[in-house]
């Protein structure tokens, strides 16, 4: 399956290509992501290729795993990455630092999730993110997702271990609307 180039108001999504190799390994050094999220560590260019390469391909070839660039324009840099799994049938995703803060990826999830939904006849999308990690917290209850409950994440983490985390779920036929209950 080919990814489809999804628009919104002020974003590109479409498929992370290897000429983003240096901004994924960039982002990806955030010190914030060695505790939230399940990537290597330290993040190193190999990474960053090994994803560009065979996993985004991959995934889409599959229909497994579909990830999605964010880009300001056609021709913008990657600003960040969302994706989803079709096993866990939920989302997630990264913004890179400079671009935090403006709305961006509560948009792009609005996008990827009506998207998914459409095209896969969805009713639920699932998300959770480690507990505590309040920027992803915001992007889901701006998104429309309802919080339901900490529990250990479904991933396993660098170190064997299933931290804390914080689930959602967004019901497609529902409004999107911030959803009262989330721990922030």
């Amino acid at each position: 399956m080919p990814a489809p180039v999804l628009r919104t108001e002020r974003l590109w999504l479409d498929s992370p290509v290897l000429s983003d190799r240096f901004a994924v390994a960039e982002y990806c050094r955030d010190p914030l992501f060695e505790t939230l999220m399940t990537l290597p560590w330290p993040y190193e260019l190999r990474h960053a290729d090994f994803f560009l390469y065979r996993a985004v391909p991959g995934g889409w070839l599959s229909g497994d795993e579909l990830t999605w660039a964010l880009r300001t324009s056609e021709e913008g840099p990657l600003i960040g990455v969302i994706g989803w799994r079709r096993e866990l049938g939920d989302i997630g995703f990264w913004l890179g630092a400079p671009h935090r803060g403006k709305g961006l990826m509560t948009e792009a999830v609005v996008a990827v999730t009506e998207w998914l939904a459409s095209e896969f006849d969805l009713t639920e999308i699932a998300w959770e993110c480690v507990a505590g990690n309040a920027a992803s917290v915001s992007v889901a209850r701006k998104s429309g997702f309802e919080f339901t409950g900490e529990r250990p994440t479904t991933l396993t983490f660098r170190d064997g271990t299933h931290p804390d985390s914080w689930h959602g779920v967004l019901r497609v036929a529902a409004p999107r609307v911030e959803h009262p209950g989330w721990p922030l």
